[in-house]
């Protein structure tokens, strides 16, 4: 074999190996997707008023390791803005939930970087838009910890706070869902099960997709859930991180006796 020869051999070796690695390995990554993540970041996100009145702005970097079972075992501000806003970012960081990275399939430990961005003139839009500044707090007593409980071990379960117009959960989603087109178009029907935390502030974080169903379904589920307010868990007297779960049914015949059906006009139906 000529020197070009073995070259190019130890060059595809090289390829092939960078490959393999790269398909065998998948860095940590958070359970919610990045559209969901999106909503998260901008529900949550509270820029500290002094920090706000000095116009410190900037991006925050997170530096993280993440364990085998998906845990935070280390995390510092690679990049810092100033003292607030590094305290406020690593706050926010905190509420996510991971996924491990993985080698081959099986769950090993993980670092990465996650970056958020403080800026004042786009914080004070987002403020006017989702109608509120610092997070909600209908209890005052709230618990620090960031520990996730089950329905079953609270005194008192998170609870939706609808307006005058919704007599409970079930009702809100009957009279707010949007059949989509296509599902009502092609009869897609099933229930869209989803997951999420209820923050101590009520607010719901962590969205998970358990079960989809297609045609627009999981993501008007998703919007439905967005838009929910709740009161938080109670655990011994104090606000706290709840787990709960939702399934939102769809139905071409209970859509067909609402007024929630798509404008079909112009679909040929």
């Amino acid at each position: 074999m000529n020197i070009t020869s073995r070259i190019s051999a130890t060059f595809l070796f090289t390829a092939i190996a960078i490959v393999s690695f790269a398909q065998a390995y998948q860095a940590p990554e958070p359970k919610m997707n990045s559209k969901v993540m999106k909503h998260f970041l901008n529900s949550q996100i509270v820029y500290p008023e002094d920090a706000r009145e000095n116009k410190e702005q900037g991006v925050v970097i997170i530096n993280y390791r993440i364990d085998e079972s998906g845990q935070i075992t280390d995390r510092e501000t690679g990049s810092s803005v100033s003292k607030r806003i590094d305290s406020s970012a690593l706050a926010l960081f905190d509420l996510i939930l991971w996924k491990p990275a993985y080698n081959y399939g099986k769950a090993v430990i993980g670092t990465g970087t996650f970056k958020i961005k403080y800026n004042v003139g786009k914080y004070e839009s987002l403020v006017r838009k989702r109608g509120y500044d610092q997070l909600p707090r209908p209890v005052t007593e709230i618990d620090r910890s960031g520990t996730i409980y089950s329905l079953k071990n609270l005194h008192f379960a998170p609870d939706a706070r609808l307006d005058t117009n919704y007599i409970s959960v079930a009702d809100y989603i009957s009279k707010t869902l949007v059949y989509p087109e296509t599902a009502c178009k092609l009869s897609i029907s099933g229930d869209v099960k989803l997951r999420f935390i209820i923050e101590t502030s009520g607010l719901p974080s962590n969205l998970m997709v358990i079960e989809t169903v297609g045609g627009g379904c999981t993501e008007e589920a998703i919007r439905i859930v967005q838009q929910l307010k709740w009161s938080p868990g109670i655990k011994d007297n104090m606000a706290v991180r709840t787990c709960f779960n939702l399934s939102i049914k769809f139905d071409p015949a209970d859509q067909l006796r609402s007024k929630h059906i798509p404008n079909q006009s112009n679909t040929g139906m």
